[in-house]
């Protein structure tokens, strides 16, 4: 039982350093979780609110990814490099493309129950 509980372990681990050590995390957790309770609080449909709740967790995944690319390059070299440092500004642009996006879809599916 434990060898197959242990992998949820880490992972439960890695997200709470994520979020305790990563400042866009923990502005994204925020964001994330105002947008849930917002969700919950307007008669959304079902599809809206999954849909809700997969963008965050895809931008949540996402700043996780890129915090894992970040330090992987800094483990791999404390030089300036550009490819390292296209590598982190690519990765970070990845999450700004998905948190962008999550807005326009936040906008589209809250919208129209604002107006009425």
């Amino acid at each position: 039982m434990k060898r197959w509980w242990l992998p949820f372990v880490h992972a439960m681990n890695g997200i709470r350093q994520a979020i305790k050590e990563e400042r866009h995390m923990k502005v994204h957790a925020v964001i994330g979780l105002m947008v849930l309770v917002a969700a919950f609080y307007l008669p959304l449909t079902s599809v809206e609110r999954a849909v809700l709740c997969l963008t965050i967790g895809v931008v949540l995944s996402a700043e996780m990814f890129n915090t894992a690319f970040e330090r992987t390059v800094d483990l791999v070299t404390q030089e300036w490099h550009p490819l390292a440092k296209a590598v982190k500004d690519i990765a970070s642009g990845a999450v700004l493309v998905l948190a962008l996006t999550s807005i326009v879809i936040a906008l589209c599916i809250f919208v129209p129950y604002l107006v009425q």
